[in-house]
């Protein structure tokens, strides 16, 4: 693909990049004739939101894609192709006050591929609605062309078999309700009509029915044989016959938060009365499908949505970080789910080009190195734990991390004249160590500048802004690093929280030494956290030395804690994973601020890079306790927050950043 082909691309301001790994995105034929502008006089919902429809034939298929357009400033529909091989074709549709991305993709036939395809889609894309869209064979009350949204979906292999006859035991699959609802809706009004693609002729107009059908693992040609009858006996208020249905239904309503329907365009009588002669079966499947779409657009068109512009996962950086958007140029973002089932994790990671997505397991390794990180091994014995743990994630295929770390390298490779930022939003019942696990040659903590971020509601803040003023302390000790800034310290931890209260309070950085404070704390620092005015103005970054102590009366973590400053205001905080060593953890604020003041230019993501960076160099030279001990205590500093915000300090008087 030509690079300019390429910009045009990814310039389209919802495309999604999601798909294989590496994602494959090509292009597919033009409709040659897009059509979705027809339905913008179609007074109708707000919905603007993913929406997924299967299809089990090419001319469903066909029938659906003739009513999308391009996404945003590209040319053509476009291809994503699923880790498995699914192929989606994407493209836009456009409604009275609305906009939805559509997915459309051709699965095999049945109800076992349909709830596969159903299950894996609605993975790869979250959709606020997932269709099944396409013909299906008329069993009684219905003409060809006729259009059935179905209400409910029979299973009728579900039986017993005793002797010469088989006993049903009725299983089924039931549409959503809002659905239904607009459905009943539309089916009572002719405006769908006009929405049908040249091609079709019909001496009377077709019909839309709302009621149940039934769906098998055969394809009923008459009705002769066995299993009309056995309909007709047992499921007599199905209207129509197909053969996907049922497997849809069954795996959509497992997942909520999305909308699921089928809808059906009647190609066939099973009473017999096609005529060929008149109308060959491709020209009634085309007709069907043709219809089924019109209708299936018509509906999107007036359904009622959510009013939100796209998708988006929203993040403390005080920027919206859209799943389905380009990232800005050297951010990936990483999205880290725990799943009901046992030991499941669902990870989605993307950026401007590739995406990876994919569930499974973690080595017990894993695991077994955050609990080791929380106990007290001596850091030679903990660096032994994580070169194994690092060497088992390499050596196996199935674990989830290791196929993550295989898809951050190629990435890395992609960025080779930059450094690339990773965006972790993690949500498991621990934070895993990241920064130390292996990317290639080097710890992720190295070859990338690495961000915790937390889902919180959006601000107005800038994105890319200084957090500019003084520095604020709360330490018994004398920190070197701050002396050179203006800066007010307390030791009395009361007296530091009434600080953060006062108006007019200009400090860049706030920070903690959770050693000083040496007896639990059992009054929660939240209810001063929460009304600091310091905060309110969102010009700080907070870094936390060590860990506070706090009493299990607070119902804080430390996890918490540092969620907390972010909630209220704060732009971004440096925290550790555990409790480090008193010396050691002065050593990493010292080299920290001293970073600082020779490079403000740099983010403290950059800032906490290099210096992990420094620490790993010094241990390939030598392996000591000491650069153990340092690996260790500067590789555990994780930053939340905003991933371009840097340091501005106000300089002592007499003092020079220079």
């Amino acid at each position: 693909m030509s690079g300019t082909t390429f910009q045009a691309i990814t310039q389209g301001s919802s495309i999604r990049q999601s798909g294989a790994l590496p994602s494959t995105i090509a292009l597919a034929e033009v409709p040659k004739q897009p059509v979705s502008a027809t339905y913008e006089g179609i007074e109708g919902g707000t919905a603007t939101d993913w929406a997924v429809i299967l299809t089990a034939l090419g001319v469903e298929h066909k029938a659906v894609e003739a009513h999308l357009e391009p996404i945003g400033q590209a040319t053509r529909l476009l291809e994503e192709i699923h880790p498995n091989g699914t192929i989606y074709t994407q493209g836009q549709f456009k409604a009275h006050n609305g906009i939805w991305n559509v997915a459309v993709a051709q699965i095999d036939m049945g109800n076992a591929s349909a709830g596969i395809e159903a299950v894996r889609a609605m993975m790869q894309f979250n959709p606020r609605v997932i269709l099944f869209v396409g013909i299906a064979g008329g069993i009684k009350d219905v003409e060809v062309g006729d259009v059935v949204a179905a209400s409910i979906v029979y299973g009728y292999e579900c039986g017993k078999l005793i002797d010469d006859r088989t006993l049903p035991r009725p299983k089924l699959g039931e549409a959503d309700y809002d659905l239904k609802q607009r459905a009943q809706a539309e089916a009572r009004k002719d405006d769908w009509l006009e929405q049908i693609r040249s091609g079709s002729s019909f001496d009377a107009a077709p019909s839309v029915y709302v009621k149940p059908i039934a769906a098998g693992e055969k394809v009923i040609a008459s009705r002769k044989a066995e299993v009309y009858e056995y309909l007709r006996e047992y499921y007599d208020d199905a209207i129509a016959v197909e053969m996907e249905g049922f497997g849809f239904l069954k795996a959509t309503q497992q997942v909520k938060n999305v909308s699921a329907m089928v809808i059906r365009g009647i190609s066939d009588l099973l009473d017999g009365k096609n005529d060929d002669s008149i109308e060959s079966e491709q020209v009634r499947q085309e007709k069907a499908a043709r219809h089924a779409s019109a209708f299936t657009f018509t509906l999107l068109a007036k359904l009622d949505g959510e009013g939100v512009t796209e998708r988006s996962e929203v993040y403390q950086t005080t920027a919206q970080v859209a799943l389905d958007s380009t990232l800005p140029e050297g951010m990936i973002s990483l999205n880290i789910q725990a799943l009901l089932e046992e030991n499941q994790y669902y990870i989605h990671a993307h950026h401007g080009k590739r995406t990876f997505t994919n569930r499974g397991q973690f080595d017990r390794s894993i695991i077994d190195l955050h609990q080791q990180i929380e106990g007290n091994l001596t850091a030679g014995n903990l660096l032994s734990a994580i070169d194994d743990c690092n060497a088992r994630v390499k050596n196996s295929v199935d674990c989830l991390a290791g196929q993550l770390l295989t898809w951050l390298r190629q990435q890395q490779n992609d960025s080779s004249d930059q450094v690339p930022c990773l965006m972790i939003d993690e949500r498991t019942e621990f934070e895993m160590p990241w920064e130390l696990l292996e990317s290639g040659a080097k710890p992720v903590g190295v070859a990338f500048q690495t961000v915790r971020q937390r889902q919180m509601e959006p601000e107005v803040a800038p994105v890319n802004a200084c957090c500019g003023g003084g520095v604020l302390v709360y330490a018994h000790a004398k920190y070197g690093g701050w002396q050179r800034y203006q800066r007010q310290q307390f030791t009395v931890f009361q007296e530091f929280l009434s600080q953060m209260q006062k108006p007019a309070t200009e400090f860049g950085l706030v920070f903690i030494d959770g050693f000083s404070v040496e007896e639990p704390l059992k009054s929660s620092p939240t209810a001063y956290i929460k009304r600091s005015k310091l905060f309110k103005n969102g010009t700080s970054i907070v870094f936390v030395s060590g860990q506070l102590h706090l009493d299990t009366s607070t119902g804080l973590t430390h996890r918490s804690l540092l969620t907390n400053f972010l909630e209220h205001g704060a732009k971004g905080i440096v925290g550790t994973l555990k409790r480090i060593d008193r010396a050691m953890a002065k050593e990493v604020v010292e080299l920290f601020s001293e970073e600082h003041r020779q490079h403000p230019e740099w983010t403290i993501p950059e800032i906490l890079r290099r210096l992990r960076e420094r620490m790993w160099e010094a241990l390939e030279d030598e392996v000591n306790e000491n650069t153990c001990a340092s690996y260790l205590a500067t590789f555990l500093h994780v930053y939340y927050g905003n991933p371009l915000i840097r340091l501005q300090l106000a300089s002592a008087e007499g003092e020079s950043n220079d």
